[in-house]
């Protein structure tokens, strides 16, 4: 995920409030700083053999739905390995630590993290936050996955896996379904200044190009902007075909509601940043019909889709997003390397990097030398306030 510093979204109180629920399985949850609560390990497991994974999220920050959503599905995962006999017949326990989206804190937390004797980290979430952690984990020699980083990341050396797709794969699937499925031509765009709206942006630009079609109109604004009154009178005098929004939930809302509340009718198209509960709470009404790349869908009928979901529904009373998903799929991955018996940080990022036909929830996954998985992305549209898969 795209995010860097914003701040803001729901108190982080009453985040820690809901997540302090998730504890009723056989996995230890340990909020550092703020509260401590665990079960015992199931039968199989003796208390005092226990491997500890980190879990980055971005508790309070301008993505509380995202980084509630990686905790709960590393939790689920962590329960269920926990309870058919652990990892070896060690127990996995999850200490969670809030990077609140910036790099600064994402940096002091790792550290702390390291000083707990962590094997590896479930995170970051965001690009700003996986930059300044990556290569202090390169350096520390723990192993990272990232359930939501989509943006290049360098100098990540070899111990920055992830179980996210590329924002720039992404990008390409939508210019792909606009130009050939409903043969768009004149597109407009609108995307944050920042490093990721501006990669994003230049993939579709490029891409839609290559198809044949042509970009309008391109238009920015920056972080905490909340007047769009150009960016829409721009929009409209283009005489676009589609609108494609490179952002983040909280300004893209805002985006999405300023075009339709101006008359916009033509299709409104979100980056992978923007395929989040997030958007439909804030964009209300305004939400329905944006089109998003979609890396997972609930809906799915794969029994494993629909097994993670019913156990996932079951546990929150929520059906499961992809950041869902791929903290789930992270903690599984970690799990099966350590089963072979060195549950060291170097021996696990060495199993990681030969990872191969991975059976995850989000799809079978195959990591290449960036450590990034390839699979195949859905688009999406939001009907009636739910995530519906127009294209797989």
């Amino acid at each position: 995920m795209p995010f860097g510093t914003r701040p803001k979204g729901i108190l982080f109180s009453q985040a820690v409030a809901h997540m302090k629920t998730m504890t009723l399985g056989a996995a230890a949850i340990i909020f550092a700083g703020l509260a401590t609560s665990a079960c015992g390990p199931g039968p199989a497991l003796r208390a005092q053999e226990s491997v500890t994974i980190g879990v980055l999220a971005p508790l309070n920050s301008g993505v509380p739905a995202a980084a509630k959503s990686v905790v709960q599905g590393a939790t689920l995962a962590a329960e269920e390995i926990n309870a058919s006999g652990g990892v070896g017949g060690a127990s996995i326990t999850l200490r969670v630590q809030d990077d609140r989206g910036t790099a600064d804190e994402a940096a002091k937390q790792f550290e702390h993290l390291v000083n707990q004797k962590i094997v590896a980290v479930v995170g970051p979430v965001t690009d700003a936050t996986a930059l300044a952690v990556a290569p202090m984990a390169e350096r520390a020699g723990i192993p990272l996955v990232s359930p939501g980083a989509t943006g290049t990341i360098p100098y990540s050396g070899s111990s920055f896996f992830r179980t996210s797709l590329s924002a720039e794969a992404q990008a390409r699937t939508l210019a792909d379904f606009l130009v050939r499925t409903r043969n768009t031509r004149r597109l407009a765009i609108i995307h944050d200044a920042n490093e990721y709206g501006t990669m994003v942006a230049f993939a579709f630009a490029e891409r839609i190009k290559g198809l044949g079609g042509r970009v309008v109109g391109t238009r920015l604004y920056h972080d905490g902007d909340t007047d769009f009154t150009r960016h829409v009178t721009g929009v409209l005098a283009d005489g676009a075909d589609a609108v494609f929004v490179a952002g983040y939930p909280d300004e893209g809302a805002l985006i999405v509601a300023a075009l339709k509340g101006r008359g916009v009718r033509v299709p409104i198209v979100g980056s992978d940043a923007m395929y989040s509960t997030d958007l439909v709470a804030w964009a209300k009404v305004y939400a329905e019909d944006v089109l998003l790349p979609a890396p997972f869908v609930a809906s799915d009928p794969l029994p494993v889709v629909q097994e993670f979901g019913a156990k996932y529904r079951k546990k929150f009373n929520e059906v499961p997003d992809h950041f869902a998903a791929q903290a789930y799929d992270a903690v599984k991955m970690l799990a099966s390397t350590m089963r072979r018996g060195d549950r060291s940080p170097v021996a696990i990022k060495a199993a990681l990097q030969g990872l191969r036909k991975f059976p995850g929830v989000t799809g079978q996954i195959t990591l290449d030398r960036w450590g990034v998985p390839a699979r195949p992305v859905a688009v999406a549209r939001v009907h009636q306030g739910q995530f519906e898969i127009i294209q797989r």
